[in-house]
């Protein structure tokens, strides 16, 4: 038995259509849902989520429109394609079907054909960018493992150093009490250098401490596409620490302005990786990998049940010819460095995950500034 090419669900309350769908599209390959109405496609999708999804607009109590809504306005469902097979053919209603979040229009009747060649285009591509966002999420995780064994082998090496340098006098005190006489200089002074060395011991490691709590919450996040409950102001400080390694030897400073206790209802792991990917483009693009100094102000403020974030820098700038760009896929200035993904990630994840929108405005020689604007839930 052939593996499946693909789970799609088929919502049409024409059962003759349904029927005629199915039937063509298991022949190819397809394990097919049928559901002959929207809120029957809206319970389906809980049990098992669809590669892709047909949709009929014209349906009783729900139309196609208000279920793609729907699928969108989820977190499960929003990046699963939806293609609308419908008997309206005005310019209106295919307008209509894309800004609510369609990806393909196919007038009825259709052709067998033109409806498998769109089906096998939309879940190829689908395909094609989820694998290129795990593959941009991996890259991010390795860049993290990378900085973190470095950063953390300062510490560590502090600490050891002075762990041996504490029982170099302890010997010392020991074989001074040793001594019929005992020198109270030489042993007040060697007492000192152990209690030095005692505070330099227990500062690196819980320097070394904190930086293992923000790789474990950062690295677990970045991985994770779970929503739960998060202090703002502390993931920003989190991403900015496992990143410390590609700032440290630069001039550039990052300032951050954001409420106390500002703790939200979302997805950690994809803010903490917007703020990754902007943080990683000033210092590449706009700093010329840290080579100019420079001010990231990072900005955050609550707005009604929205976050609203105001990124910026004070780097070079974007051209205006490029400026319209900056989000499509493989983009980028600087060939042999990064993905060209960065920013079009940034852009799925705010408009696609976060429901939310992401706007990018320059001035060639004068930095860039990201403004960002998401709902959240508040607990």
């Amino acid at each position: 038995m052939q593996p499946s090419k693909g789970n799609i669900l088929i919502v049409d309350d024409t059962l003759a259509n349904l029927h005629v769908l199915t039937q063509m599209l298991t022949e190819r390959g397809y394990k097919i849902r049928p559901a002959n109405s929207g809120n029957m496609a809206l319970k389906s999708v809980q049990s098992t989520l669809p590669d892709l999804i047909l949709l009929d607009i014209q349906m009783p109590e729900m139309d196609g429109y208000e279920v793609c809504e729907k699928f969108k306005a989820d977190n499960k469902t929003s990046d699963i394609p939806v293609i609308f097979i419908s008997a309206l053919s005005d310019v209106f209603d295919k307008v209509k079907a894309f800004s609510v979040g369609g990806v393909d229009y196919v007038t009825k009747p259709f052709q067998a054909e033109e409806v498998l060649a769109r089906v096998e285009t939309h879940l190829r591509l689908h395909r094609l960018r989820q694998e290129l966002i795990q593959s941009e999420k991996m890259a991010s995780l390795g860049r993290l493992v990378a900085g973190f064994a470095h950063e953390i082998n300062t510490p560590i090496g502090v600490a050891v150093t002075s762990a041996s340098t504490l029982q170099v006098y302890a010997k010392k005190i020991n074989k001074l009490l040793e001594q019929e006489e005992v020198d109270i200089d030489e042993l007040v002074s060697a007492l000192e250098m152990i209690d030095e060395g005692a505070n330099l011991t227990l500062s690196n490691l819980e320097r070394a401490a904190d930086l293992v709590t923000s790789f474990k919450r950062t690295a677990v996040d970045q991985t994770s596409e779970q929503l739960r409950l998060f202090d703002v102001k502390e993931a920003i400080k989190d991403t900015i620490n496992t990143l410390h390694n590609r700032f440290k030897k630069t001039a550039i400073e990052i300032h951050i302005t954001c409420p106390k206790d500002f703790v939200i209802y979302s997805v950690p792991g994809a803010f903490e990786q917007i703020l990754t990917n902007l943080l990683m483009n000033s210092l590449i693009h706009g700093f010329d990998e840290g080579k100019n100094a420079g001010v990231i102000p990072i900005t955050v403020r609550r707005e009604g049940k929205h976050l609203h974030l105001e990124y910026s820098d004070t780097g070079k700038g974007i051209a205006p010819e490029n400026l319209e760009k900056i989000f499509e896929p493989f983009f980028t200035t600087h060939r042999g460095m990064g993905s060209g993904l960065g920013m079009y990630i940034c852009y799925n994840i705010v408009t696609r995950q976060l429901h939310g929108s992401m706007t990018c405005d320059s001035t060639l020689g004068k930095g860039v500034q990201f403004l960002i604007d998401f709902p959240f839930e508040r607990m």
